[in-house]
């Protein structure tokens, strides 16, 4: 193996003297030759290099991308929460505006008043509202809303008052039923605080032409609620064997009633 060895090295160091002993132009293009012959490993070096420096430059990028989105979504939130707080208050404007209305158009004097309390266990039978004595309120004074009868004033406080509304029981409110000549008692049912009551007339005759859709108002008859008063609209009507019962959905939502009045007399 020693005698391949020294020819090798012996070929090699003429090599290295014929490349210094020879004039310049040849050593130029002998260097000109090499550096042909090594230019794809140069070139491959430095794609390589390009290509990782562009994918740095691309998870720079993918960071920057990321922080905007998050701040996307974070102004889009915000939007989200201004919206809905936009349509809150519009729904409140709107409610607002039906009552003034209501109580400008009604024939009656209205004394405003707000839903402050209500039990779960009378859900459908009394509220409290934030008006009494002191805001001319009396016993047995209507209640109602722009869409219709709620109840009657029961308890009056100073500042404060007790609502018995049109589904309790106790209740009796005497009706008319519009197209016909019929007048009846509508009162409530007994219900749970989960479930709301029907509302039925009792004491119409067997053979009332009564249909579903008929508007049912307040007679005036007994003196505690003026005629006219909207209660609900009929369901259904069924002959019992003594009498003719109809029964009513209220033309007020009392699971959801804030705003309210009371009347308080004729205008």
């Amino acid at each position: 193996m020693r005698g391949p060895s020294i020819a090798t090295l012996v070929v090699f160091v003429v090599l290295v003297l014929v490349l210094i002993l020879l004039p310049g132009g040849c050593k130029q293009q002998i260097q000109a030759n090499f550096l042909q012959f090594v230019s794809p490993i140069l070139k491959t070096g430095s794609s390589v290099q390009q290509g990782l420096g562009g994918m740095s430059g691309g998870l720079k990028k993918l960071d920057e991308l990321e922080k905007e989105n998050r701040q996307l979504r974070q102004e889009n939130e915000q939007l989200r929460t201004t919206n809905n707080l936009l349509k809150t208050l519009e729904t409140e404007v709107n409610r607002l505006n039906k009552a003034l209305g209501f109580r400008e158009r009604s024939p009656f004097r209205l004394i405003p008043a707000r839903v402050i309390a209500r039990d779960n266990a009378s859900w459908w039978n009394t509220c409290s509202i934030d008006r009494g004595s002191e805001d001319g309120l009396a016993v047995d004074m209507a209640v109602v809303t722009e869409a219709g009868l709620v109840g009657k004033v029961a308890t009056v406080a100073k500042n404060v008052s007790s609502v018995v509304l049109v589904s309790d029981e106790s209740l009796r409110v005497s009706v008319s039923i519009e197209g016909t000549n019929e007048q009846g008692i509508i009162s409530g049912t007994r219900a749970s605080s989960n479930f709301a009551p029907d509302l039925r007339i009792r004491f119409l005759t067997k053979t009332a032409e009564i249909k579903a859709g008929m508007q049912v108002t307040t007679s005036g008859t007994g003196g505690v609620f003026p005629s006219g008063v909207i209660v609900g609209t009929v369901k259904q009507f069924t002959v019992k064997e003594l009498e003719g019962v109809a029964f009513v959905q209220p033309a007020v939502d009392l699971s959801k009633v804030q705003d309210v009045f009371v009347i308080s007399g004729i205008k």
